[in-house]
């Protein structure tokens, strides 16, 4: 990856509350953000925004209309623009935005079709219907911000928001951008607690743990990230969190577990290229069909630090691999490797240089 680009804004809607300092304290505890789902949300542990307070961010004509991930996305990004001293109106037009979610459109999907097999088209609700698409967040974003620059929305399980932070290095090579919104999104509703019933996903007796084959934990949130060229950050006075040495992506030509650990480890070794990472974010979640990809990385790379798992602390779901690179901008570190894990699709690793918790 050539052309040096920075992260200078970062918000956080997660289980454990709303922005970097909350974050920071459950990442320091190691404890994790487990809790009974409330009712509204389906039956199950999980891991619940339940103290999520958008009040004097979001105006209350548009937070009516809005689905529970779009309300998550919204309040990360204010976080993020406000994180990067950076009023987006000044420069809409080319600020572009990258979405990645799991379930986004899913819960307005749910909540428009019951009432329309129950009542009929009577039932239908044209309130709802809008949020009904995955890019519904990317557009309530674009209108909330002024973003004018290029928009794109990536629907995966693990790695959607890697997916939208590819798209967005090459907006900004591509010199499409001088500034990417990269978001991870997801929100917690009923019928989601009902299909990874459904499928034995929270058929478990104790908590998820990593290696241990039980997992995973639901969770719900969203991590905003403002991604920019360096020469921009520098032209604007800003002192970046990080800076994205190196970003690859590679799919297992054999889908099975051995043929995704070999990706696993191709991806990594080609975004370190002979460096060694000072600490190591995994993506492992308590499932074996994950946690597996990683083991097999950790056996070959004895003298790598040992890897934290955010995931099974902020929920399986909340931004859809977003929390990988949130936990990797928490902690300071000269060089953080993250790697992402994928029952399917892609394996994703990204290499960040120079973290730091605070900026002068």
């Amino acid at each position: 990856m050539s052309g040096a680009l920075v992260i200078t804004g970062l918000g956080l809607v997660l289980p454990c509350g709303d922005g970097l300092e909350a974050a920071r304290a459950s990442l320091a505890s190691g404890t994790p953000c487990f809790a009974e789902l409330p009712e509204t949300l389906g039956r199950g542990r999980g891991a619940a925004c339940a103290s999520f307070n958008p009040v004097g961010i979001i105006p209350p004509m548009q937070l009516r209309r809005l689905d529970r991930a779009s309300r998550f996305a919204w309040v990360a990004a204010h976080q993020a623009f406000r994180d990067a001293d950076l009023d987006p109106t000044s420069m809409g037009a080319r600020i572009a935005v990258a979405v990645g979610t799991m379930s986004g459109g899913s819960e307005a999907s749910e909540a428009f079709m019951r009432p329309y097999l129950q009542r009929g088209p009577e039932g239908a609700s044209p309130l709802i219907f809008p949020n009904t698409v995955a890019n519904a967040a990317s557009g309530h974003l674009a209108l909330a911000f002024g973003l004018k620059g290029p928009s794109a929305t990536f629907v995966d399980r693990e790695n959607a928001t890697f997916a939208a932070l590819d798209q967005a290095v090459h907006w900004l090579h591509a010199g499409l951008a001088d500034a990417t919104l990269v978001l991870g999104a997801d929100g917690l509703f009923p019928l989601l607690s009902d299909i990874c019933a459904g499928t034995r996903l929270l058929a478990r007796h104790q908590d998820p743990e990593v290696g241990s084959g039980r997992g995973f934990l639901l969770g719900e949130g969203a991590q905003a990230f403002l991604l920019e060229t360096s020469a921009h950050a520098q032209a604007r006075g800003v002192r970046p969190r990080a800076s994205l040495h190196s970003l690859a992506e590679r799919s297992a030509p054999d889908p099975g577990k051995e043929g995704r650990s070999r990706a696993m480890a191709r991806v990594a070794e080609q975004v370190l290229d002979g460096n060694q990472p000072t600490r190591w974010i995994g993506g492992g979640n308590g499932l074996d069909r994950l946690d597996a990809l990683e083991a097999r990385l950790a056996a070959s790379q004895p003298d790598w630090p040992i890897p934290c798992f955010p995931k099974t602390l902020w929920g399986e779901f909340g931004g859809s691999g977003g929390q990988l690179l949130a936990a990797a901008l928490l902690e300071p570190s000269d060089r953080t490797l993250v790697t992402a894990p994928a029952s399917s699709g892609a394996q994703f690793a990204a290499l960040l240089d120079s973290v730091r918790l605070e900026r002068s």
